[in-house]
């Protein structure tokens, strides 16, 4: 993953600038500021050899400054439960936990509930980053060890972004003397300058504003919540789910104007692909107050004039009466603090950025269908196939000619079955006709 989250870091930022913008103590109720660090406070974390001898201590001396957290050396046990999509094993070094959470010494990594990683390397050839010189459009190595750690890093993030609903997300870097902080979100990742941790106080101050910081400036979504013990179980039955799966709650604003709808949905299961774009998770919900099975999609949308929210696409598509397609029942832009937005595009043009690179905006959407189709691949007959095929063509056809509507997404994904019909779903990327480059 190295690679291709390169082109997607925006750096380095002052790391002052970056506490003061990321986790300002304005953002922060009844702050109190940090005023016990003094210099050597991690000399034996700096002084450890080989790096596993450097997590105690690092924790022990932490804690100290962030007396709400739990630091839990993880990097033994890996979470077994939930990434079992990835063809590697998630097992940072060390796992950030919110006070409260329960978690032994020798505790296996969960990264569904983990609230920062922070990883280690003792080798300076593995660091991905350097203090670029002025003027310097690079601050990335491209040495294979760098890429290594750059990835090994984004695979963590990507892990605990799509275990857990939240917004972004912040790790740690630590090499040697050097710490970095970088902050993930869906637009791409923030990466602070070079810290001295054992002489500056910028990572303890980062751990010591985080522990008072709101969930929701920690990047916790927090419009989606647990379910209850009796609307988990009850929507376990519903969707045929083992009772041993994590249950939550969303609502969202109905198009008719009537009364919200809420679902209950099963958390989700992260995926090995770099955490940055639109990132659908798309899922089965039911719905406790009509008492019915919906689609469920959550996702990012491109924040570009030219591209209808999905919403307004299937209303188009509805009032001119486009065949085969499901009816939105609600969907809306999720309001949030702005803490909470995605922030990498607006950075790419501060003074300090080595490479302006392109950033695209995106905006966190959601959105639930009236139904529920199975996949195409799942056809019962080859005259079921060429059926389905038949049906999504036609779609695309009348969409295209009464609706101005071009999908540019066709594919076997987007086609669903219901009803022994195909329908063609995902119109996220779809443009009007009348807007150029469609």
């Amino acid at each position: 993953m190295g690679n291709e989250i390169r082109g997607y870091l925006v750096g380095p930022m002052p790391a002052k600038e970056f506490l003061e913008e990321f986790l300002s103590p304005t953002t922060i109720p009844d702050y109190q500021p940090l005023t016990s660090f003094s210099e050597g406070a991690f000399a034996s974390t700096v002084s450890a050899a080989p790096e596993t001898e450097a997590y105690n201590p690092f924790i022990n001396t932490m804690e100290s400054f962030a007396p709400g957290l739990s630091f839990i050396d993880t990097h033994s046990n890996a979470d077994k439960i939930n990434c079992k999509a990835f063809s590697f094993q998630i097992k940072p070094y060390v796992c950030v936990y919110a006070d409260g959470i329960p978690h032994d010494r020798q505790s296996s990594c969960d990264i569904s509930t983990t609230e920062v990683v922070v990883e280690f390397k003792c080798e300076p050839h593995h660091n991905p980053f350097y203090t670029p010189a002025h003027g310097s459009s690079r601050f990335i190595s491209e040495t294979d060890k760098a890429m290594d750690t750059l990835g090994q890093i984004t695979s963590y993030a990507a892990a605990q972004l799509g275990a857990q609903y939240r917004t972004h997300a912040f790790s740690v870097l630590i090499v040697c003397e050097q710490a970095y902080i970088l902050r993930w979100d869906r637009e791409g990742v923030t990466v602070s300058s070079a810290i001295y941790y054992n002489k500056e106080p910028h990572l303890a101050e980062f751990f010591h504003r985080y522990t008072q910081a709101s969930p929701a400036v920690r990047g916790v979504d927090t419009s989606v919540t647990l379910a209850s013990v009796e609307e988990a179980s009850l929507a376990r039955l519903k969707l045929d789910l083992p009772a041993s799966w994590r249950m939550l709650k969303v609502t969202v604003p109905a198009v008719n104007n009537s009364d919200p709808i809420t679902l209950i949905f099963p958390a989700p299961q992260p995926v090995g692909r770099t955490p940055i774009g639109r990132c659908t998770c798309t899922c089965p919900a039911y719905d406790i107050n009509n008492k019915n099975i919906v689609m469920f999609k959550d996702s990012w949308r491109v924040a570009n004039p030219d591209i209808l929210p999905e919403g307004e696409t299937y209303k188009l598509l509805a009032k001119h009466k486009v065949s085969n397609i499901a009816s939105c029942i609600a969907c809306h832009d999720i309001p949030s603090l702005p803490q909470q937005a995605p922030q990498t595009h607006r950075l790419v043009h501060a003074p300090w950025v080595c490479s302006h690179t392109t950033i695209t905006p995106h905006v966190h959407y959601r959105l639930v269908l009236n139904i529920v189709g199975r996949e195409s691949h799942e056809f019962t007959s080859s005259h079921q196939l060429v059926s389905i095929v038949r049906d999504a063509l036609i779609t695309h056809k009348e969409a295209y000619h009464k609706a101005g509507m071009l999908h540019r997404d066709l594919s076997a994904g987007n086609v669903v079955i219901y009803k022994g019909k195909g329908i063609l779903i995902d119109w996220d990327l779809s443009k009007l006709i009348t807007i150029q480059g469609a």
